[in-house]
């Protein structure tokens, strides 16, 4: 009798994940591409091709080498180390924080490790994080209750706001999931192609650990947030702040596999086609003008909140012309600052007016306007709104991004580049 093949079984390393593994080979080809080029450079000569430039690109492509090698390492090291402990990597995470807690722990300091990842999770790192979670459309009827948890949070009212976190994070998945299935259930698995947190290394396994039966009370101090037993009144000892910093952590891992579901990002797209020699010349130059401006970018002094002064390609600019046309309930037109890859072009407009049309701008001027980094500007508004007949002041932080036609992050100066905001919705 023939014995049955083994089911195929899915990637079991994030090092391994599509992302991941494209970032390592475009290292590599980089790398052998610079210890071709004594000859291949004569060849390139021939045709016109400008070797000196390209040498001057690949001159530090071994360093780059080694970051890269590095940096599809941490996601890894960083689980193996930490996921049974109830903290897991995800996207949205910061990787020096990440890399730190790594190094610690090597070097045998696992508590200095621990204590680093529970500073991490401090109250701007919770509302930032938030922020991105609002680009989520299953999230949003929640936010209000996040904020009030994050509120608890500050004051350390743990008790609080440990079995909201939960519950908000319990609905998401039965909201998304599509067996419509809470975190606890036995059948619900949190993957998608391509993803940090949604893989059977991160979300897959820290959920086997969080919703285990805790039937018997106890009293005693538990520093992981299970959630069975503390939304079922057995785990007492949960008021602490390590728990609420793993719920947190445990909230915007869910968070990244949500994104994937609404996006429509859990399985793999269409293989696509090698890269030529060109696509990889192309990158190597992309790279090294990207990490020089990287090194040399300065934030703008004195931004003015003049709209008559913005300045066409900057994020200002943008906002103000997002603005303008919800002044003139244009939801076409609103769409420009929308994020690529969270809206389909065909029915982004109609988001758009299902999220608007019961509010009509009247006025808004602008508060400030913080550069943060090369591709990321917060801008902040006050606007003067009418909803169901009554007049409301609101403020809103516009958290500007800079991508490419295809959603990816890119230098302000790129050519055909464009400004958009996951936190558009108010």
């Amino acid at each position: 009798m023939a014995k049955k093949r083994p089911k195929k079984q899915g990637k079991k390393r994030l090092r391994d994940i599509a992302s991941m593994q494209e970032l390592s080979t475009t290292a590599t080809n980089m790398v052998h591409l610079k210890q071709a080029m004594p000859i291949l450079g004569p060849l390139f000569k021939e045709f016109g091709v400008e070797v000196d430039k390209m040498e001057e690109a690949l001159q530090n492509i071994d360093g780059m080498a080694r970051q890269t090698s590095e940096f599809v390492s941490i996601p890894d090291r960083f689980n193996n180390f930490f996921a049974d402990h109830g903290w897991i990597m995800y996207s949205m995470m910061n990787f020096e924080v990440t890399k730190e807690a790594v190094l610690k722990a090597e070097m045998g300091n696992f508590k200095a490790a621990q204590e680093l990842l529970i500073r991490y999770y401090n109250v701007e790192t919770v509302q930032f994080q938030l922020r991105r979670l609002n680009s989520i459309k299953a999230f949003r009827p929640r936010m209000d209750l996040a904020i009030k948890a994050l509120t608890d949070y500050e004051e350390k009212r743990y008790h609080a706001c440990v079995p909201v976190i939960l519950a908000l994070t319990d609905g998401l998945v039965n909201e998304l999931h599509e067996d419509h299935k809470g975190i606890s259930a036995g059948s619900t698995k949190l993957e998608a192609w391509d993803s940090i947190a949604a893989h059977s290394q991160g979300l897959g396994k820290l959920v086997r650990i969080l919703r285990k039966g805790r039937r018997k009370t106890t009293a005693e101090q538990i520093s992981l947030p299970y959630r069975n037993g503390i939304l079922h009144g057995t785990d007492l000892g949960y008021d602490n702040e390590t728990v609420a910093a793993k719920t947190w952590a445990l909230l915007f891992a869910v968070g990244e596999w949500a994104t994937k579901v609404e996006r429509g990002e859990t399985t793999a797209p269409e293989d696509k086609s090698e890269e030529s020699l060109i696509d990889i010349l192309e990158k190597v130059h992309e790279t090294e003008r990207f990490k020089q401006e990287l090194e040399s970018w300065r934030p703008r002094d004195s931004i003015s909140i003049n709209t008559e002064s913005f300045m066409q390609g900057t994020p200002e600019y943008a906002l103000n012309g997002f603005l303008k046309f919800w002044m003139q309930k244009n939801y076409g037109k609103m769409t420009m600052i929308l994020p690529h890859k969270v809206f389909d072009a065909k029915t982004a407009a109609l988001k758009v007016r299902d999220q608007f049309k019961s509010q009509l701008l009247t006025s808004y001027e602008f508060v400030s306007i913080n550069d943060v980094a090369l591709s990321n500007t917060t801008v902040s508004v006050r606007v003067q709104v009418e909803e169901l007949g009554r007049q409301q002041e609101k403020s809103h932080d516009f958290i500007m991004i800079c991508e490419d036609d295809q959603g990816n992050l890119v230098s302000r100066s790129k050519a055909g580049s464009k400004w958009i905001s996951y936190t558009w919705y108010l």
